[in-house]
């Protein structure tokens, strides 16, 4: 023992003495752009937003004097990831080379898993770099999907970007980090009890011209990312957004006023227990959860995640909420389409161009690719074209997210989807329980069957 505590602090001494003592992340404000090579921190399952805390600084900053020039040159090897808000400034990174970041089901984390290299470009600058690569990216046409969740929107963007006339990224995070930003800004004026973080009170403020600007920024500068690094250069580029991405549909009409709008939902209650099937995987955990739930014995037992809770903590729901992940859970659909219906009565020729129901997808999945791109002014027909109909033919029989821990079935990338159980697991309880949480949005959501007008399904 002696012997092994002598060489376990020998061993100790070495590593202290020996190993590279690396800096933090610089928390103030910087007045320069610069990049940093950096190794990704090990996590299976990331739920905060992504940051610049995912990431290990290996060298030094080196500081870009030119980011202009260095953008015009390089950047189309960074695309956006993040904002810092200490530091005023948006977060690239440099994936691995020989990466393709559309590999992974969803494009947030394969930007994550495989980030080499950040740059980091403070909000003064942003402007003159977006404005020297516009011109080259002018063309684009770009279209967003809104949703509910749990409703097959990974399914329909992992379709579009095998199609031959648009390309598509599953859930970049920089939308959701900004959304979150100004639902948190306007909640804290409201006096809803919401506490703004120090440092995205300074740089947010109560403009929200500058965050249309930024929306406007970061989305030139990933569509030149995305168009630089797809092989046939195509110019349709989908993202497809985070629930909670619809709150700020207001400031996302006016930073896109030529964008094409999609909304894909779901009945209420297979949303829900599509959220519950994952959560707990088997019946016998669920029924101990819910028989705790409904003794009041059971409240938020868990990590709650704040993009999670966005729609849940409305000032609206406080009379609904008991505190637990299946209340959230009702409250991010109720209110996602609560959202979607009072964008669509504010600007009905925006919101939105196609209306998709998940029963329409999850029928006739290359019938209702179809239709929505046809809706959206593109010519598609895979018949022409042997190998891409054959790719859809294969695509179309995978689990979308496996691989994933958004996976209910498999957590092995590439195996195949399955039908899911006809048995439910839910009853009246959550069913009633769901009732009220949409009678607390108005009378507009009566309930979870509710159909939009003019929907696919």
């Amino acid at each position: 023992m002696i012997a092994a505590t002598v060489v376990g602090m020998a061993a100790g001494a070495y590593y202290l003495a020996t190993r590279t003592v690396q800096a933090p992340w610089p928390k103030k404000k910087q007045p320069f752009s610069y990049t940093r090579r950096i190794q990704p921190k090990r996590r299976k399952i990331q739920l905060p937003l992504n940051s610049l805390d995912d990431f290990a600084p290996l060298e030094n900053m080196e500081p870009v004097n030119d980011v202009v020039g260095f953008f015009t040159s390089r950047g189309n090897e960074f695309s956006v990831y993040s904002i810092d808000w200490e530091q005023e400034s948006v977060v690239f990174v440099r994936p691995v080379d020989g990466t393709d970041l559309k590999d992974h089901p969803f494009f947030r984390e394969a930007q994550r898993r495989n980030a080499a290299e950040i740059l980091s470009i403070p909000f003064s600058h942003l402007q003159d770099v977006a404005d020297a690569i516009r011109p080259k990216v002018a063309h684009v046409q770009n279209v967003f999907v809104y949703m509910t969740g749990r409703c097959g929107s990974t399914l329909l963007t992992r379709a579009v970007d095998a199609t031959s006339v648009a390309q598509a990224a599953n859930e970049p995070d920089i939308f959701s980090i900004i959304s979150m930003a100004v639902i948190r800004s306007r909640r804290s004026r409201q006096n809803t009890g919401f506490s703004l973080n120090p440092a995205a009170r300074s740089a947010v403020g109560s403009d929200e011209d500058d965050m249309v600007k930024l929306l406007r920024n970061v989305v030139t500068l990933l569509n030149y990312n995305l168009l630089m690094a797809d092989p046939r250069h195509r110019d349709v580029i989908m993202y497809k957004l985070r629930p909670q991405v619809l709150i700020i549909g207001d400031l996302m009409y006016r930073a896109f006023p030529s964008a094409k709008n999609i909304f894909l939902y779901r009945n209420g209650m297979e949303c829900l227990e599509s959220w519950i099937k994952l959560w707990f995987r088997t019946t016998v955990v669920y029924s101990l959860v819910r028989r705790l739930l409904r003794l009041g014995l059971l409240r938020r037992a868990w990590t709650i995640p704040e993009q999670f809770r966005c729609f849940g903590d409305d000032a609206k729901f406080t009379g609904r909420s008991d505190g637990s992940g299946v209340f959230y859970a009702m409250a991010i659909w109720a209110g996602s389409m609560h959202r979607a219906l009072e964008l669509q009565k504010m600007h009905p020729e925006y919101f939105f161009h196609c209306l998709l129901h998940y029963s329409a997808l999850a029928r006739g999945k290359e019938k209702s690719l179809r239709l929505l791109l046809k809706r959206l002014g593109l010519k598609w027909n895979p018949a022409e074209d042997a190998e891409e109909a054959e790719k859809m033919k294969k695509l179309f029989v995978k689990d979308s997210q496996a691989g994933t821990f958004l996976s209910v079935r498999t957590k092995k990338p590439g195996e195949k989807w399955t039908k899911p159980s006809p048995s439910s697991w839910l009853g009246d309880w959550e069913r009633d329980f769901m009732f009220r949480v949409c009678r607390a949005t108005g009378n507009d959501i009566p309930g979870p069957d509710f159909i939009f007008p003019d929907t696919m399904q």
